[in-house]
């Protein structure tokens, strides 16, 4: 075997391995096709001739982070002015009242 070879076979064992591992995680499969840089369809082959097993759909569905902030900043947009003010005089007084918390810090 060829230097080139030995490697290619390498990279494609390391493949295996981090494609058995994602398989059997949490993560969706467009995560996986991301994680391991194939389309769906490339990918979905891969796994069968690995002969991993159909995924099941995650039995909860976790948000973006982009999600978690536009939700976020729609609840917002619904809050009073007074509603406004109480919340963040909460955070304030929060930080006030734990003057050693990282928000506090000077620096």
């Amino acid at each position: 075997m060829t230097p080139e070879e030995k490697a290619a076979s390498k990279e494609r064992a390391n493949q295996k391995r981090r494609l058995r591992r994602l398989w059997a995680s949490d993560s969706s499969l467009e995560e996986i096709c991301e994680e391991v840089g194939m389309e769906e369809q490339d990918l979905l082959r891969f796994a069968a001739s690995l002969g991993l097993q159909d995924r099941e759909a995650p039995e909860c569905y976790l948000p973006s982070l982009l999600e978690i902030r536009l939700a976020t900043a729609s609840i917002r947009m619904g809050w009073t002015q007074v509603e406004r003010e109480a919340r963040l005089e909460g955070r304030l007084s929060d930080r006030l009242d734990n003057a050693t918390g990282r928000d506090n810090y000077a620096g």
